[in-house]
């Protein structure tokens, strides 16, 4: 079929109309284009393949369109537009602002896709995270998740999550099975007919963190540089039946090669060793060949929130990773950052610099979609180191003298060492480095 023309009408399924503006983008699966629909300038996705079994996946849409966005991230299918002889069809969504960038330009630094800083990276991964748990909680599965799906906004770290018309209930597949060198190696492999699902999403998943925080894609060593060519066998092995970490602690086969693997090499240096064993889990043979032995969203919620509490900046202008508090020295100027004063948490000490929030997943159970919500951020008041409540509820305190107080929301309380705050029954105590 020929690309719309500017000007030309479309329908939703309710009559309403369609005008196309312009031509976007397009692919295998279908166009894009600029159109205008209830006044406003929304993306019309066109298809043109939709797989072997078209009634199903048109069915899965709508239901998809019915059931709405499970997250405010989620570029969500909004209406379903046919022609007037109804021969084909495609969907509304929201557009994506002109500045989010596409995840794959931020590996290549292109047209100013550059995180400001790593912990905004960290942020980004959060935010990707929390999105899929909401997503999974819900029964859903992605079932494609790769590096086109995610645009970033490098100032604010804000993801959007777009191609949502895969998305389907866990266990029901709309034909897609993923993007080459994110699929799960039972995917890749494809015995006993595995069709993708939620834990097909969590090492795909994986792969999306890794490639943010180290640059590199996790599969691709000195076994990848050393094929004379991609061909279907060798992928195969590379990311299905052999796959090998570049880490693996019991596997040194398929290691970074100097020279070519720079970035991961350098980012590896720094990682704190939670952060290291997390991707040494997610990507042991074991994970390998086992999802349930794969990392959940909330074992990557806890660790990216201790990793971005545990960022700080140096007087001369370098990020640097704590994981001991007691040990914090700037590799770029050799000087020890001083770190007044410290949360303990229920699991571990934070810095509590300006700038550091605490989250709800940080204190214990919580929800898909409260994992997130932030309870205290160091803030200065009148020049004075400080927190601020920002759970929504009063939080209790007891100060170093045993004094209780209430802190109501919004409220701001001096950071003093031996106070103990109390949200959602557990306790945070500030001590003095």
């Amino acid at each position: 079929m020929a690309q719309f023309t500017k000007g030309t009408f479309l329908k939703t399924k309710c009559g309403e109309p369609v005008k196309v503006i312009s031509y976007i983008a397009g692919g295998g699966q279908g166009d894009v284009y600029l159109v205008e629909y209830r006044k406003q300038k929304k993306a019309l996705k066109w298809y043109k393949n939709v797989g072997n079994d078209p009634k199903s996946f048109y069915k899965n849409l709508k239901q998809n369109i019915q059931e709405g966005a499970p997250a405010p991230c989620f570029l969500w299918p909004e209406a379903l537009v046919t022609t007037e002889t109804d021969r084909g069809f495609g969907y509304i969504m929201d557009l994506r602002p002109a500045e989010f960038q596409e995840l794959s330009k931020f590996i290549l630094a292109a047209n100013g896709a550059v995180f400001p800083s790593f912990k905004a990276a960290v942020e980004a991964c959060l935010k990707i995270v929390a999105a899929f748990r909401i997503l999974h909680n819900k029964g859903y599965s992605y079932q494609d998740i790769n590096d086109g799906n995610f645009f970033i906004n490098p100032r604010t770290a804000e993801v959007l999550i777009c191609d949502n018309d895969n998305v389907a209930p866990d266990g029901f597949n709309t034909g897609v099975i993923g993007k080459p060198r994110y699929m799960a190696p039972e995917i890749v492999v494809g015995k006993g007919n595995v069709l993708p699902n939620k834990g097909s999403d969590r090492f795909s998943l994986a792969i999306i963190l890794f490639i943010l925080l180290c640059n590199d894609h996790p599969l691709e060593g000195k076994r990848c540089v050393e094929l004379p060519c991609m061909t279907l066998k060798n992928a195969e092995k590379l990311y299905g039946s052999d796959a090998v970490f570049i880490y693996d602690d019991n596997d040194a086969s398929n290691r970074p090669v100097k020279n070519i693997h720079r970035n991961v090499i350098e980012r590896w240096e720094y990682m704190p060793t939670y952060m290291k064993d997390a991707f040494k889990q997610a990507f042991s043979k074991e994970a390998m060949h086992c999802p349930e032995k794969r990392l959940r969203e909330l074992d990557w919620l806890k660790v990216l929130t201790r990793f971005r509490s545990e960022i700080i900046k140096c007087e001369c202008g370098n990020e640097i990773f704590i994981e001991d508090i007691n040990k914090i020295v700037c590799e770029a100027c050799g000087k020890r950052a001083q770190v007044s004063n410290v949360f303990e948490l229920p699991e571990y000490s934070i810095p509590a610099t300006k700038g550091t929030w605490i989250y709800r997943c940080q204190l214990g159970m919580c929800s898909a979609t409260t994992a997130l919500d932030p309870i205290i951020h160091v803030v200065t008041k009148n020049g004075v180191w400080a927190w601020q409540n920002m759970s929504g509820d009063t939080i209790k305190v007891t100060t170093a003298s045993g004094v209780d107080k209430i802190v109501r929301p919004q409220e701001v309380a001096p950071i003093k060492s031996g106070m103990v705050i109390y949200p959602f029954n557990n306790n945070v105590k500030i001590n003095i480095n």
